[in-house]
């Protein structure tokens, strides 16, 4: 397995460009979140013929694109990496970010359901995916570079801060939209400041980029990034699994909850998306905590136990939420959002030891895509689809709680080598 470095081999401080790579990462989120939490918003533009329920699944279908794009991101950008500085390579996903946002902030709408619409939304969202893609697995193991395993815990745990503060800025708009009387004239708006957003931050990335490339003046050797797959595809599998747990495991409370609890309980919509800025501030909190609890544990160990009682606790606890209280939904989420923290913090670094390579940035990126895309941004639209088809809350809790057993078994396996 890939090990990390024993001795110091950069600053322990956080430097600009490691910052600049934080706020990437954050405006990566903010999108990804951002469209998450105004598919209820915007879905009845694009499927107006279509009762609400069916209106969420297809207006999160648009998720499911993205196990086409990613991989083909991470292809694309991980061969580019090969030959050029990952710092160069990251700004080129920057810039299809910021392009992509600019165009789904442009999208033409039809109230009467054009299919064209639709079509180009898929495209808006395949091509953020995909460059998304290649900015989220080359700049999270490149800023692991050279480290020891104590410096990779604290910048991994700074990493899930940037992911979550992009969520609860997403959050964040979505509660603003919950509260306007009208808000579908603005929907367009937070996608186009993400944008610019973007393109702003690539301006101040190359600057330190540069800086920092000469004051290293580094070449390390390229080797091509195709070779090791086949030989990484037990690995390679096993990080899909657990990648697309990971995002199940912020995916549940945070996203779905927000629309499934209305449909069981008595409790709206907005009082849902009222409660999401407190949660995300939590979630922070947790990650702060939990970076410095895992200097101290094996972080397999932790993600271990985190997967269990996710797979233990999920069923019982959805069993519950028929008219279930706005204060036992509180308490429901607050223990996904303590487990999800305690498994994804180290989920990079845990995915980094699977792998024996130098160039890990297919091995380990298409592996995380493929099982994020699969098995966690589907997680929305396939729930719904189980609650649509069995009429149970349990009926989701199922599909979660399997994937979160199997992930389990893995982790075992892992802390068994």
């Amino acid at each position: 397995m890939l090990t990390f470095t024993m001795a110091d081999a950069r600053n322990p401080l956080l430097s600009k460009a490691q910052l600049c790579i934080g706020i990437a990462n954050l405006l990566i989120h903010f999108d990804n979140a951002l469209y998450g939490y105004l598919v209820p918003i915007m879905a009845p533009l694009f499927f107006p013929k279509k009762e609400v329920l069916v209106q969420l699944i297809w207006g999160y279908s648009p998720f499911i694109i993205s196990f086409i794009a990613k991989p083909f991101g991470i292809l694309f950008f991980s061969k580019m990496a090969g030959h050029k500085k990952e710092t160069i390579v990251l700004r080129y996903t920057l810039l299809g970010i910021g392009i992509s946002l600019m165009g789904l902030g442009c999208l033409p709408i039809y109230k009467g359901g054009s299919v064209w619409t639709v079509v180009l939304l898929w495209f808006a969202r395949g091509s953020a995916e995909s460059c998304a893609a290649g900015a989220y697995t080359i700049s999270k193991i490149y800023l692991l570079k050279g480290v020891t395993l104590q410096q990779a815990k604290k910048l991994a745990a700074f990493y899930e801060v940037a992911s979550m503060m992009g969520i609860l800025l997403a959050g964040a708009v979505g509660v603003c939209f919950a509260w306007i009387n009208d808000p579908l004239p603005y929907w367009r708006l937070p996608f186009l400041i993400a944008a610019l957003s973007t393109l702003c931050n690539i301006l101040f990335f190359s600057n330190q980029a540069r800086e920092t490339e000469k004051k290293t003046n580094s070449t390390a050797p390229k080797a091509s990034p195709y070779l090791p797959l086949w030989s990484a595809r037990k690995a390679m599998m096993r990080i899909a699994i657990v990648a697309g747990f990971g995002y199940v495991a912020y995916t549940i409370p945070f996203l779905f909850m927000s629309s499934f609890v209305p449909m069981v309980t008595t409790i709206t919509y907005r009082a849902m998306m009222e409660y999401l800025p407190i949660f995300m501030v939590l979630d922070i909190l947790l990650i702060s905590w939990i970076g410095k609890v895992g200097q101290k544990h094996d972080h397999n160990n932790l993600m271990g136990v985190a997967s269990g009682l996710t797979a233990l606790s999920i069923i019982p606890l959805f069993a519950g939420l028929q008219n279930a209280s706005i204060l036992y939904i509180t308490v429901v989420r607050c223990w996904f959002i303590f487990l999800g923290v305690i498994f994804s913090c180290f989920l990079t670094i845990w995915s980094k030891e699977q792998v024996v390579t130098r160039t890990p940035y297919v091995t380990i990126g298409l592996a995380t895509v493929l099982g994020s895309s699969l098995f966690g941004k589907s997680a929305t639209a396939i729930c719904f689809y189980l609650f649509h088809k069995y009429h149970s809350p349990i009926a989701p809790a199922c599909y979660v709680a399997f994937l979160a057993f199997v992930t389990t078994l893995i982790m075992a396996d892992s802390a068994s080598e």
